[in-house]
């Protein structure tokens, strides 16, 4: 016994030692990195030979969303009618409306990313953005670049119902250059909304979209061309847009906080915590959002517990699954100006998103891994390299580095989010074989001492068997039996209840008769009600095992009267026209029938357990 003794203080002392050299060794400062500098353009900006450029062909393309983002891509083809080469570009955003520019890219036409930069210039009441060319753009060449803009807070919402949404927008680019040739915009607005109207322009509602076509507009106003910043189109330079839709309103990602913890074991997991405002002025209880295709373990939770109504919709050849929640299932909806938390936990496959090449890494992932068409705010990413013992290269350096306990955090903010972003990093990392290789070893000596410790208490203390003997309690067999048949006789006439009502509403039951049914099985459901009252006292009285049967009992009969009466409120909101469509109602009802009958399934097991104690 002494030898055990001396074994188990020198396995313990041996612990001690190797988690207080782990925790020196593996000191918890932080280390903060500022990257953010100054960084000046190579190229300047220059406004020499601007009245010679000119614009031969416009196409612009416009998404209206219904969460308040307005999303604009211009395909632009430039001339240079100058005797000399340019390197950059013009393009206006009104002073009104250059604080709800939220993203703007510049793309050319090999989808190469240009540089753009935002030097505060103003021109004719226009803030401009510069844009430069890969290369200059020589004279008489022509080149077509693509411009990417989006805006928050420029759709307006009523109230009413249908919900009314309106714009007024500029129709075609603001640039300090002459437009001649084909000019169309195009403005697409939901295909869930009605009623799509335009002050002028070509309304689509079959497709969805209002066209403006400069031709049509030409002998109107009497011109061949557009002069600079619009200045002859007179009030065709703007047109309001204007359409009803009940689908979806307002809403933005108030503050978002992801984590994507990484392990050289093989584990990436995404940890999100979102913060989602209704800024709109009507009611909605269903959203979605898109995980990538491949993810796993989907959980998704708020301070209540887990979030139900989750339908997953998983595309062929989209690199992402949609994930669409229903708020009615479990939760109430989104009145305005309310505020919904929530989380949303998944796994990622290691292998498509990691190289390895002997005690290195590499990890290409994109830190935007769940999209939503929402505009988000407040957006933290903390990337989390467990294992790491040195970063060797990294493709956007982070805001912040911190190190702490083995694992390097990579720290990533942004203002604003919108849905067509993309944030791709590539990093190397060297892993901490030393790191990696304690963790097991210390669960192997914790396991080592919890079984000695187990052995050794066992081994000393007297054993007890009437411990481990069964022991027989008194039983009310009598009261069981009565208490189960008094329970199924009154399950038999509720479902014959539920039955009548499902006849009558398919006619194949007079409502006369239907009436007779439910009077008749519902004043015996009461009396069966008050004389199982002595029974189950008893058997509560008797034994903790039978109290917590009943107990179980309790709350799915109440489970089953919630479900009655969302049922019967679905169909009251579905007969008055406020659902959506039938699909929809077709669908929440089937999903309240099945949980109506896993209840009903439930009920018989408990009583079916609670029979075999007779036994």
């Amino acid at each position: 016994m002494l030898k055990r003794e001396k074994l188990l203080l020198f396995f313990t002392g041996f612990l001690l030692f190797v988690v207080i050299f782990s925790f020196l060794a593996d000191n918890s400062n932080l280390e903060y990195t500022n990257y953010k500098k100054n960084s000046k353009l190579e190229n300047s900006s220059s406004l020499e030979g601007i009245e010679n450029v000119v614009i031969t062909q416009v196409n612009r393309d416009v998404n209206i969303s219904l969460t308040g983002l307005l999303s604009f891509e211009d395909s632009l083809e430039i001339k240079n009618f100058n005797n000399n080469p340019i390197s950059s570009f013009f393009f206006g955003i009104p002073l009104d409306l250059s604080e709800d520019l939220v993203f703007f890219k510049a793309i050319g036409i090999d989808q190469n990313t240009l540089l753009t930069e935002r030097p505060h210039m103003i021109m004719n009441g226009l803030e401009m953005i510069v844009i430069y060319f890969n290369s200059p753009l020589l004279p008489h060449q022509t080149r077509t670049i693509k411009f990417l803009h989006i805006y928050k807070d420029i759709p307006s919402y009523g109230k009413s119902d249908p919900q009314p949404i309106s714009l007024s927008v500029t129709v075609y680019p603001l640039l300090p250059y002459k437009l001649e040739g084909e000019i169309i915009a195009i403005f697409h607005y939901p295909l869930s909304a009605s009623a799509g109207q335009s002050d002028w322009g070509f309304v689509d509602d079959g497709r969805h979209l209002i066209r403006y076509d400069f031709d049509n507009i030409k002998s109107q106003i009497g011109v061949d061309f557009i002069t600079p910043f619009l200045e002859n189109l007179g009030d065709k330079k703007d047109s309001g847009i204007s359409f009803t839709d009940n689908f979806a309103t307002k809403t933005e990602m108030k503050e978002i906080n992801r984590e994507i913890f990484i392990s050289p074991w093989g584990i990436i997991r995404v940890k999100e915590e979102f913060s989602m405002q209704n800024l709109g002025k009507i009611d909605f209880y269903t959203f979605s959002f898109k995980i990538p295709k491949h993810a796993n373990n989907l959980y998704i939770s708020d301070d209540l517990g887990e979030i139900l109504g989750i339908t997953i919709e998983n595309s062929g050849t989209s690199k992402y699954q949609k994930v669409r929640i229903n708020l009615f299932v479990n939760r109430l909806n989104m009145t305005p100006n309310s505020i919904l938390n929530f989380k949303v936990e998944y796994n990622l496959p290691f292998e498509n998103y990691v190289s390895q090449n002997w005690l290195q890494e590499s990890i290409k992932i994109d830190l935007l891994t769940t999209v939503y068409d929402y505009l988000g705010r407040d957006q933290t990413i903390n990337v989390i390299i467990d294992g790491c013992y040195n970063i060797n290269s990294i493709t956007n350096p982070p805001d912040a580095i911190k190190k702490s306990q083995g694992a390097t955090i990579l720290v990533y903010k942004s203002d604003f989010v919108t849905p067509v972003e993309k944030m791709l990093i590539q990093f190397t990392f060297t892993i901490d074989l030393f790191d990696m290789l304690l963790r097991p070893v210390i669960f192997i000596l914790i396991i080592a001492i919890v079984a000695s410790t187990f052995v050794l208490i066992t081994k000393t203390r007297k054993k007890q068997y009437d411990k481990a003997t069964i022991t027989r309690e008194f039983i009310p067999v009598n009261e069981i039996r009565e208490f189960s048949s008094l329970y199924e006789e009154k399950n038999a006439l509720t479902l014959e209840i539920r039955q009548a009502e499902e006849d009558t509403k398919r006619k194949k039951m007079a409502k006369k008769k239907y009436k007779n049914v439910l009077n008749k099985n519902t004043s015996k459901i009461e009396e069966i009600q008050q004389e199982i009252i002595p029974f189950k006292k008893i058997i509560i009285e008797t034994s903790e095992v039978f109290e917590n049967i009943i107990k179980k009992l309790d709350v799915l009969e109440a489970e089953r009267i919630s479900v009655k009466d969302s049922l019967s409120l679905l169909e009251s909101r579905y007969k008055r026209g406020r659902l959506p469509s039938r699909a929809a109602y077709q669908k929440l009802s089937d999903d309240f029938k099945k949980r109506r009958k896993k209840i009903d399934r439930t009920i018989d097991k408990l009583l079916q357990q609670l029979r075999s104690y007779i036994l």
